[in-house]
């Protein structure tokens, strides 16, 4: 996720609008505004006043080429508007293997970062990956992942194409964080291959 999203993210959910964070930052508005969405490249000093403002500190982590939970639900959400169904699953196979590393304390950073809402479903996924994820190193879940619980009911699977749905889910295979919240995704449909 850019500099600039994850800004305007912090912002919103800190509940300030683009005045409110002008004027708890001393940055123009028409300045934050264009920086959140791309016009405009801030400076290293301009980037800690609106993070201030919206009461975070933006950390550098060494990922490796991982990509975080909330980049990953920046590109889930490209891909689900433009009906590419494919390139939405295989993101969540790539974050389910990019939480797998053996590090934990990279496991949790990179799902700490709330991601951005896709739809029910496919927020219920992703937060599904995460705790199964975290919870096989035993780590704390972020707000985000123990607030997004899905329902149970759903039985979704991503709907890839018509022949897949005929192949049933072998409910036992499902990881429990996926199956609690209704999503019928396969330990092994997971795995990197």
């Amino acid at each position: 996720m850019s500099i600039q999203s994850s800004l305007k993210q912090a912002r919103v959910r800190a509940g300030l609008s683009l005045t409110d964070a002008a004027k708890h930052s001393g940055i123009q508005r028409s300045n934050i505004a264009a920086i959140e969405n791309g016009r405009r490249d801030p400076t290293a000093s301009t980037i800690e006043k609106i993070a201030s403002a919206s009461r975070v500190r933006l950390i550098p982590v060494k990922s490796d080429g991982r990509t975080s939970v909330a980049e990953a639900a920046t590109t889930l959400a490209d891909a689900v508007r433009h009906n590419n169904i494919r390139r939405a699953y295989r993101t969540l196979i790539q974050v389910a293997d990019d939480l797998t590393t053996p590090n934990p304390a990279d496991r949790f950073v990179l799902a700490l970062e709330p991601p951005a809402h896709v739809s029910p479903e496919w927020d219920a996924a992703l937060a599904g990956i995460a705790e199964w994820c975290l919870s096989q190193a035993h780590l704390p879940l972020p707000a985000w992942i123990t607030s997004e619980r899905g329902n149970r009911d759903w039985d979704w699977t991503p709907p890839l194409h018509s022949a897949a749905a005929a192949i049933p889910v072998q409910i036992e295979n499902v990881p429990k964080p996926l199956r609690e919240r209704g999503v019928l995704i396969e330990a092994d449909d997971l795995a990197s291959v």
